[in-house]
């Protein structure tokens, strides 16, 4: 599954010259995840209330163009990788206008990214969601784009 989140560049996320923070991205990369947990019948509130939540463990970003206030994008999500605690979210930042226009090349892609996430406990060590958890069977089942972790 590739989850698309559409979004525009707010202006608090910019700086003087309205080009967005390099931070603002992963505020992005963020929301588009939860959103795609969400996609698949699940809050991320409600996966917290069960006893686990997601710890960062490492981020890559290759920034290729800058993204300016009120401009739409589209920021695609893809699993990568799925074992044991570990989760590894690809990512794929688009502008919205180029995204949605026809022809060769039209999208302009810009930014990818790689997140890998551990499921944690409440105490923050890191854990495996157990099999009988309602979010497993489908995590399980989410094809996998090993390439999206690819630059």
């Amino acid at each position: 599954m590739i989850h698309e989140h559409r979004f525009r560049v707010r202006y608090a996320e910019t700086d003087a010259m309205r080009v967005a923070h390099h931070a603002a991205y992963l505020v992005w990369m963020e929301a588009g995840r939860v959103e795609a947990l969400r996609a698949l019948g699940f809050s991320f509130a409600e996966v917290e209330a069960s006893g686990y939540g997601h710890a960062v463990r490492e981020v890559r970003i290759q920034y290729q163009r800058p993204a300016r206030f009120d401009q739409e994008l589209v920021l695609r999500v893809a699993i990568v990788y799925a074992s044991g605690p570990r989760m590894t979210f690809g990512y794929r930042l688009y502008d919205a206008a180029n995204l949605d226009a026809e022809g060769p090349n039209a999208a302009h892609l810009m930014a990818v990214a790689t997140i890998e996430m551990i499921w944690v406990t409440p105490e923050g060590r890191p854990t495996r969601l157990p099999v009988t958890h309602p979010v497993t069977p489908v995590l399980t089942s989410l094809e996998r784009h090993p390439d999206w972790a690819e630059w």
